[in-house]
């Protein structure tokens, strides 16, 4: 996808997620930091819950969907503010995509 690589980075994730909640944040410092929370609701300030189901879906089954923001400070830079969200859990054995509901 690109022609320049960069040089592998070595630091701490700070890493935490709910995905009932649709919350997360991730904070890797002088490189990310990035939360993700639910979509709310412009007209009644309400948390919305939408669902992606993919029954035998190939990268996950089900996911729901919030809003995110991720700043990117490092060699590749990245600014999204209120953008898109998916929370799921992708399980991965040597041999692909385990099936398996949560």
């Amino acid at each position: 996808m690109s022609t320049t690589v960069h040089e592998p980075i070595f630091k701490p994730i700070d890493f935490e997620v709910n995905i009932q909640s649709r919350t997360a944040r991730v904070s890797i410092p002088g490189v990310l930091e990035s939360t993700g929370r639910p979509i709310v609701s412009p007209a009644t300030g309400e948390e919305h819950r939408v669902r992606i189901d993919i029954p035998n879906g190939i990268e996950f089954e089900i996911a729901e969907i919030g809003s995110a923001s991720s700043k990117a400070t490092g060699l590749v830079e990245l600014d999204l503010n209120d953008s898109y969200g998916q929370f799921n859990v992708v399980r991965h054995s040597g041999t692909g995509v385990m099936r398996a509901r949560s």
